[in-house]
């Protein structure tokens, strides 16, 4: 069970917004996302967002980046910035992770509720699912990698070997594929 829900958005539905947040930045065509540089201008483009870099202590062990939708507040593990400034891809999606948070959430206004149900929702109405479903399908932009090998994806994407595959088999299934 999850703790909050949002309303159901569909992978076509992120997929539809990764594209047109990429054309609004100017980047639907460049394949190696940059993610890092795109923390620093966020602030010019949403004057709610912000974030800080923080000492990996200050962080509840296994919590490698958070974000507070209600002031636009995003923090990230000093060890995941760095990493993704080195071109890790699993710490460049990290970081994607909580800016879809604070796009869809803050900027989109998706809806977020509390979730009091004991019943196992679908993973469309989960926050953190569509983060990473839009974290994904920003980080690998389907009309760019749809004929790449997973492979090439990571290389070409910037992104793990297990983002990449993830990502290579949702574009084989199709945009509704949750």
């Amino acid at each position: 069970m999850s703790e909050y829900v949002v309303e159901a958005k569909s992978r076509a539905d992120l997929r539809m917004l990764a594209r047109q947040f990429r054309i609004c930045l100017h980047l639907e065509n460049v394949l190696y996302f940059p993610i890092v540089e795109l923390l620093d201008v966020l602030p010019e483009i949403f004057p709610s967002f912000s974030y800080e870099v923080a000492p990996d202590d200050a962080f509840p062990h296994g919590t490698h980046a958070d974000t507070d939708i209600c002031t636009g507040h995003v923090r990230i593990r000093e060890s995941v910035y760095n990493g993704a400034c080195d071109g890790n891809g699993r710490d460049r999606m990290t970081i994607a992770h909580e800016i879809a948070h604070y796009f869809m959430l803050c900027v989109c206004g998706f809806r977020l509720q509390r979730n009091f149900s004991e019943e196992k929702l679908p993973a469309y109405y989960d926050p953190e699912w569509q983060a990473k479903c839009f974290a994904g399908e920003l980080m690998v932009a389907d009309h760019l990698c749809n004929s790449k090998s997973p492979y090439e994806i990571a290389a070409l994407c910037g992104v793990s070997d297990e983002a990449a595959s993830f990502q290579y088999r949702s574009l084989r299934k199709g945009a509704d594929a949750v």
